[in-house]
């Protein structure tokens, strides 16, 4: 698995069995059960599971799970035998539908915004009630979709680009549906595993969070240049998830990982402290100096990226060109419908709630289907939907397109509030341009897998469009109440929730209104060194030489989280190495299970102690 920042966990890529015969979107279904209750009920339930743990793990670590696989293997495990005991046997295009639903449910947390943009304008004093959250996610999710299905046809069906996710889901779905020897065994024994995982989890993190009887974290004695180890962050977290995150991503990431923190939080903290450089000592105003620098090597990072994705710039040329063609004409009628619908709500909500302008929210508009069509390609030919760089480039260009007056010196202390003021009111709509392009492609990009799946198993794309709307709507609904729940007991930024993501959507926001000026003492100086360093390692990892070089992404969280996270993520990488040598098959077999169940019960057991404080059942602390 891979582990961008603000992104998805990855999928294996397998090879790509025999593609059947496509069908259009106006073709009649051949199959007798596709677009069944039963299909879309088990769908939504999933994906509101894997909504729940996206918004918890995102805020947490900047990951995110598509869960187009773990959605596959769940609709089989609920539904197969019991339709068959009923004599109405769960079909594979019943699954398909399913984990199309579950997808595009569990996407909506990336596609409103919650784990990078929304967060990012509260740090920046922009509030917007929960209904327009929701409502803004449901518009931008929408139009999501309905670009995969605008491009489904020319990369799809004409390119037949890889889309390794999609590829993999549908030999999934293929093989769980083939008649099984005695191997089905093995399967509920992984059942049965992250049944067990999840159990533990969730009373690991019961006893920490709700009761007090666990550290959060297990810090060594000691001091570091004169401040002490639990001061800087340094230890063990007690987190079945960021142990289970590091077993899935695996030892690359983690080591790329410590080695950012150890930079961060081993190196510069201390030189702050001792300098002087930062006068409240503890997380949070730390944070607020190595921000910078993390931020940097994301952004130099991901600037690499798009020089290197140049070639699928002028593709999309072609990609937008085709689209005056069949797979226009082919779309439902109903179709023009909510295209209309989405792009006047994002239009009103976009004025109304977000403080966008004319000129933003043409702008926003204008790059949405394109950079959508840039992710769509990079998801079908590297199985990385760019998300997060697409946003940050919509930042950029709305930095330089449509410029704030925004003053800064020579004042008084009315004016430095006034300035301060007029700051927070530029980067707002800065923010909300980028989340119009970020959340789009966040569902385009899991749309675009779904679809691939869709296309190798000979499911109809229209079912499928009515699965990921309807998902869109379920997520919404799921995504925005968890989101507030969580927010409110833990704050955002802090050592709990240092959200990653909103944290580079904040800096790059920043910079774009006003340039550098104003940042911490010597703190730009240390993002462009950032910079730097992530533009040099991105171009040295496309050698040889990439076995052996840190993840500038992975070392940039390093940067923006606690260090403890980077110590646990390591660990439980680790233990899976060490798993290997003394038992390969079992490891093999039951790893994934045991970081799923993981993940899982911690982030639905935090919500629920989320809950319970917001109810005033426990008290924190």
């Amino acid at each position: 698995m891979s582990a961008p920042a603000g992104e998805r966990l990855g999928a294996p890529e397998v090879p790509a069995p025999p593609v059947a015969a496509p069908h259009g979107l106006d073709a009649p279904r051949e199959a007798p059960r596709e677009l069944t209750a039963r299909a879309m009920g088990a769908g939504l339930l999933i994906g509101a599971l894997l909504a729940l743990i996206n918004v918890y793990m995102g805020l947490k670590t900047g990951m995110w799970e598509s869960g187009s696989l773990l959605a596959a293997v769940l609709g089989f495990s609920g539904l197969a035998s019991l339709a068959r005991r009923r004599g109405s046997p769960y079909t594979p295009l019943e699954n398909n539908i399913t984990q199309t639903a579950a997808a595009a449910v569990g996407a909506m947390p990336a596609a409103v915004g919650l784990l990078g943009a929304v967060p990012a304008m509260m740090m920046v004093g922009v509030t917007v009630p929960g209904w327009g959250v929701a409502a803004w996610g449901v518009a931008l999710g929408a139009l999501g979709v309905l670009a995969a299905a605008l491009l489904r046809r020319r990369l799809v069906v004409e390119e037949a680009l890889p889309f390794p996710t999609g590829t993999a889901t549908a030999e999934l779905i293929s093989t769980l549906h083939a008649t099984r020897p005695p191997g089905a065994q093995q399967r509920s024994g992984r059942g049965r595993t992250l049944a067990g995982a999840g159990a533990v989890a969730m009373v690991i993190t019961w006893m920490r969070d709700a009761r007090g009887w666990l550290p959060s974290q297990w810090v060594p004695p000691g001091v570091l240049g004169g401040v002490p180890l639990s001061t800087l962050g340094w230890g063990v977290g007690v987190s079945p998830m960021l142990l289970a995150v590091g077993m899935l991503t695996g030892l690359h990431l983690g080591l790329s990982m410590l080695a950012g923190a150890s930079v961060a939080w081993g190196v510069l903290a201390p030189w702050l402290v001792s300098s002087g450089r930062v006068s409240t000592v503890g997380f949070e105003a730390l944070a607020a100096w190595l921000v910078w620098p993390g931020v940097g090597l994301l952004v130099g990072a991901a600037v690499a990226s798009l020089v290197a994705q140049a070639r699928d710039f002028l593709g999309v040329v072609k990609d937008l060109r085709a689209l005056r063609g069949a797979e226009v004409g082919a779309l439902p009628r109903w179709v023009g419908g909510v295209a209309v619908g989405a792009v006047l709500l994002t239009l009103g909500l976009g004025a109304g709630l977000f403080s966008l302008g004319a000129r933003h929210l043409l702008l926003s508009l204008v790059l949405l289907l394109p950079l959508c069509a840039v992710c769509a390609r990079g998801a079908g030919q590297t199985d990385v939907s760019p998300v997060g760089q697409m946003g940050q480039l919509s930042q950029a260009l709305a930095g330089a397109l449509v410029p704030s007056a925004v003053g800064s010196g020579g004042l008084g202390a009315a004016g430095a509030l006034a300035a301060t003021s007029g700051l927070q009111g530029a980067m707002g709509p800065n923010v909300a341009v980028g989340s119009v392009v970020a959340g789009a492609a966040a569902q385009t990009g899991v749309s675009m897998w779904s679809l691939k799946a869709g296309h190798v198993l000979g499911a109809s794309p229209r079912s499928q469009l009515i699965a990921q709307l309807l998902g869109v709507l379920a997520g919404a609904a799921v995504g925005v109440p968890a989101w507030l729940l969580l927010v409110g007991a833990y704050g955002l930024g802090s050592a709990a929730l240092p959200a990653p993501s909103a944290q580079q959507f904040r800096a790059v926001a920043e910079v774009a209104v006003r340039g550098l000026a104003g940042l911490p003492p010597q703190a730009g100086l240390a993002a462009g060194i950032g910079f730097a360093v992530g533009v040099a390692l991105s171009l040295a990892a496309r050698g040889r030489a990439a076995r052996w070089l840190p993840s500038p992404v992975a070392m940039g969280i390093g940067f923006i989280t606690p260090a403890s996270f980077a110590v646990t993520l390591c660990l439980g990488a680790g233990l899976v190495v060490a798993a290997r040598r003394l038992a390969p098959e079992a490891t093999v077999h039951h790893v994934p299970a045991v970081g799923a169940g993981a993940i899982a019960g911690e982030s639905l057991m935090g919500l629920l102690i989320a809950a319970l404080l917001a109810l005033g059942v426990i008290h924190q602390g």
